[in-house]
């Protein structure tokens, strides 16, 4: 095994480490302050020999010693020249300096027993040396040549790689500016928000979650849709975030309103996706101003959410459907209030049918597969044992069941559920089937989230609110108030009780 290496540093200077033959340990790496191949060979031996020098390298009393062993190294290499070596060395050294030659005795130096071994001693390290000397030619990098990355842009804006090859891209690589960025430094828009909010890629989404911020893949999806539905049409592929202007963007809001006949909220949320990317840019001072600063948003002109009346949703308990597994669905929603994707992310292991619970811990959706619920928290809900027992005994019919199979299990894939918006479909054919036609049902704003809506609206009128958001899973008094203001026809009943008693003797005069 050798006993030191040498390597060069970023500056050029030859460093050695030291390895223990017995053990295989490596020392630091020390700079022998040279850029010599040679001397940083003679600088390493005699470290060897003599010890490493105490102190850092840039140290006086580190540079001294290498100054010590330099003048040794001088004297080593002088007792080995010959007569004619040592006359041109002396030549060339007062021609340096300016001084008058000095006359030299031709005499034979007789050498001693000593001079004899040192001039051995250092030919055969010079000798041992010469593989090492070959092998560290060997591994030095070789200079490259400098390449350039030539770029052209194309009638159609799009910017071509000329004379492109894969080590040509690796080479300028570094020098590729980042994902809708000009070679000017400013930020193509629609470039910039798609990727902005591409959930497989986004530095901002990698981030975000990282610091525990919730950001599914349904949400970013729907982010770059409005991106390429709205904004690529309207603005196209070369506007710059740098240079939009308010009143731009103001005009552009309007057309999706207007023009687009988008809701408001919908435009809204388009102002929201924006917005958080020019923050963001503006935040890591990427760009100097938020052009979305100071824009007005649209009025919410969210319709009231409609509800069953309890004549139709007894209806719908009464009625054949076409499909059991949606109206075990519907009783879970109408009954329990849980969400479309809470429904299908029901597991075999989420239902207990000795204690009569529903643990109630994940949701499912096309894009984000199985996932937490919509507030992250997990709730238990008693149930009523026949029901328990329905959702166990359906879960039991699917070739693949197992604890971690799914309750609504579906029947082209049996690892995998049902899709939340196939509940939807089939209430609404039977709500044409007990009479309520797609106008009317369009006209009162039903849809499978209104049962969640009546279950919480049912609820309210016989229990605590506190007790009615453990059930619902709310995190706020607020949205279940939201969730409980419809009225039923037992609130109507009481209210008829209520008058009747206050007034009847008034009435009856």
């Amino acid at each position: 095994m050798r006993q030191f290496y040498l390597s060069k540093n970023n500056h050029g200077y030859y460093r050695v480490v030291f390895v223990d033959p017995e053990t295989g340990w490596q020392s630091v790496g020390k700079s022998t302050h040279t850029k010599n191949q040679f001397e940083a060979y003679a600088i390493a031996t005699t470290w060897l020999k003599e010890g490493v020098p105490e102190g850092r390298s840039n140290s006086r009393t580190f540079n001294n010693s290498v100054k010590g062993s330099a003048k040794k190294n001088l004297k080593s290499i002088v007792d080995t020249l010959t007569f004619e070596e040592a006359s041109k060395l002396i030549e060339l050294i007062s021609a340096k300096f300016g001084n008058a030659s000095p006359v030299i005795s031709k005499a034979p130096v007789t050498k001693t027993a000593a001079l004899v071994n040192t001039e051995k001693a250092f030919v055969s390290e010079i000798a041992e040396s010469a593989p090492v000397m070959k092998e560290l030619s060997a591994a030095m990098p070789v200079p490259r040549a400098k390449k350039r990355c030539v770029v052209k842009k194309t009638p159609m804006s799009e910017p071509v790689l000329v004379n492109a090859d894969k080590s040509l891209v690796r080479a300028c690589a570094s020098t590729v500016p980042s994902v809708g960025v000009t070679a000017e430094g400013k930020h193509l828009l629609c470039e910039t928000m798609d990727h902005f909010w591409d959930y497989e890629n986004s530095e901002f989404i990698k981030r975000s979650l990282a610091h525990g911020h919730s950001i599914s893949k349904k949400h970013a999806f729907c982010m770059r849709a409005y991106v390429r539905n709205y904004w690529e049409p309207y603005f196209g592929n070369d506007a710059l975030i740098e240079d939009l202007e308010l009143s731009e963007l103001d005009d552009f809001f309007f057309f999706l309103h207007d023009e687009k006949e988008l809701a408001g909220e919908t435009v809204n949320k388009n102002i929201n996706m924006a917005n958080k990317c020019f923050k963001t840019l503006l935040a890591q001072k990427k760009i100097a101003a938020n052009p979305l600063e100071g824009i007005e948003r649209f009025k919410a002109d969210n319709e009231e959410r409609g509800i069953p009346t309890e004549e139709e949703v007894r209806q719908l308990l009464e009625l054949d459907w076409e499909n059991e597994a949606a109206k075990l669905a519907f009783k879970v929603a109408a009954f329990y209030g849980l969400r479309a994707g809470e429904i299908s992310g029901l597991r075999v292991c989420d239902i207990d049918v000795v204690s009569d619970f529903i643990h109630v811990r994940h949701s499912y959706s096309e894009v984000d597969k199985l996932k937490s619920t919509k507030n992250k928290d997990t709730r238990d809900l008693p149930v009523n044992h026949s029901l328990a027992l329905q959702l166990m005994n359906h879960a039991r019919q699917n070739p693949a069941f197992g604890d971690l199979s799914y309750v609504f299990w579906s029947v082209k894939d049996f690892s995998m559920p049902i899709t939340p918006g196939y509940y939807a479909d089939c209430l609404y054919k039977a709500l044409e089937q007990i009479g309520v036609s797609k106008a009317e049902r369009e006209e009162r704003n039903i849809v499978f989230h209104s049962l969640r809506h009546f279950c919480c609206t049912v609820l309210k009128q016989r229990a605590d609110t506190d007790t009615v958001m453990a059930i619902m899973g709310h995190r706020s008094y607020v949205m279940t108030e939201h969730y409980s203001d419809h009225d039923t026809q037992e609130k109507f009943n009481n209210m008829r009780n209520v008058i009747s008693g206050a007034w009847e003797k008034y009435l009856s005069a």
